[in-house]
C-alpha cells in the first residue's frame, strides 16, 4: 500500500510539480520573485495538480 502511494508521486508531473513549486520557494526567498506573485503562481500550480482527474486503466 505504502509502495504503491510512493509509485504514484514518483511519476513525472508530481516530479515537474514539486520541482516548479521548489524553485518558485526558492526563488522568493531569493529575492527574485514577490511574494505577490509567488502566492497565485503556487496556488495555481498545485490546484491544477491536485484536482487532474487520473484514468483509471
Amino acid at each position: 500500500m505504502i509502495k504503491e502511494k510512493i509509485a504514484k508521486l514518483i511519476d513525472l508531473k508530481s516530479i515537474i510539480t514539486i520541482l516548479m513549486v521548489i524553485s518558485l520557494v526558492a526563488g522568493f526567498f531569493l529575492g527574485k520573485i514577490e511574494s505577490s506573485d509567488l502566492i497565485p503562481l503556487v496556488t495555481m500550480i498545485l490546484t491544477f495538480y491536485f484536482t487532474k482527474t487520473k484514468k483509471e486503466e
